[in-house]
């Protein structure tokens, strides 16, 4: 009897040790899960913060904006306020940056083909030209940008015929990347990383340069708000009429106020001498409608980026044409 009770009491000792562990197994694993749902709670309260800091700094940075325009005189002058470098501003735990930029001093990628009547998209081979010589200007090698220029048009044309150097659907396949050429317009410029032969180096080096707009249209340069390291947009926009030291000799010899219109800047000596007459000139002007506005918020160890593109027609009306925003990892 009393072995038999001693087995009991150690089956019972065994079931409570057990019971113990299972209790302090689980308390821990709640324990864990509530510090887990707090963490993630205070890092969507930061994110939320930093969301609403971009969001503010937008429709400042769009007021300041519409302000500037109010002038045009001004506002579109080589110096004019809104073109300098990006402006700080000071927040608890942080700091926001904003940048405002003339988006027409880019090379919309877009307008390497045209739509016919039905929407067909076809290449524009003196688009395709001019962007080779761009990307050339920013230091990718000749066979390299050929190629890029070849395979962006394939990219937006609509049909499957590979132009010389280009890709369509096959090079895409055999390449194992899981995609086809998109056969329509870019939305970003961002959408070039897909494209045959844009590697990370080269996109980095044409990035500043280029720009996605709704349509095929080239966007005319502003020559007023052009700065001295857009140069290349310059030299492509003229065939390679002008090397980028000359190019960059036209913009420091800008007057201080700008152009006042653009046959003033085709007066020049320099653009005089290339004897280009009007149905030759390409497209170049001396005031703008669309701009880029770029915010970052570093808030309590995060950083929040909004990019938008709007356009600002008459009556002060401004339009968001895109916008994306979300943390930069």
């Amino acid at each position: 009897m009393i072995a038999r009770a001693d087995k009991q009491a150690g089956a019972a000792l065994m079931t409570a040790i057990l019971l113990v562990a299972l209790m302090s197994t689980l308390a821990l694993a709640i324990t864990s899960g509530m510090r887990f749902s707090l963490r993630r709670a205070a890092n969507m309260d930061v994110r939320d913060q930093a969301y609403w800091y971009v969001l503010g700094a937008r429709d400042y940075a769009e007021a300041l904006l519409l302000r500037a325009l109010d002038e045009p005189g001004q506002a579109f002058r080589p110096d004019a306020g809104w073109l300098n470098t990006p402006r700080v501003f000071p927040i608890d735990g942080g700091q926001i940056t904003g940048e405002i930029r003339d988006a027409h001093n880019c090379f919309n990628p877009n307008a390497l083909v045209t739509a016919d009547a039905r929407g067909s998209l076809a290449i524009n081979p003196d688009q395709q030209r001019r962007f080779e010589r761009l990307l050339t200007q920013t230091g990718i090698a000749a066979g390299q940008a050929i190629e890029i220029a070849a395979a962006t048009a394939d990219w937006l044309d609509s049909d499957l015929r590979p132009v010389t150097s280009g890709a369509e659907d096959e090079v895409y396949l055999r390449d194992g990347r899981g995609y086809r050429a998109g056969n329509t317009y870019l939305w970003e410029a961002e959408e070039l990383r897909a494209v045959a032969g844009v590697t990370a180096a080269a996109y980095s080096r044409m990035a500043p340069l280029v720009c996605a707009f709704p349509g095929a249209e080239p966007v005319a340069l502003d020559i007023n708000t052009l700065r001295l390291e857009q140069a290349p947009l310059l030299v492509a926009a003229l065939d390679g009429a002008l090397t980028r030291a000359e190019a960059e000799t036209v913009l420091l010899q800008r007057p201080a106020a700008g152009y006042a219109d653009i046959e003033a800047f085709w007066a020049t000596d320099s653009l005089r001498a290339l004897g280009l007459d009007a149905a030759e000139r390409p497209r170049i002007g001396v005031r703008s409608r669309y701009f880029e506005i770029h915010i970052t918020v570093q808030y309590a160890g995060i950083r929040y980026a909004l990019r938008e593109q709007v356009e600002v027609s008459g009556g002060r009306q401004i339009t968001r044409v895109t916008q994306r925003h979300g943390i930069v990892l």
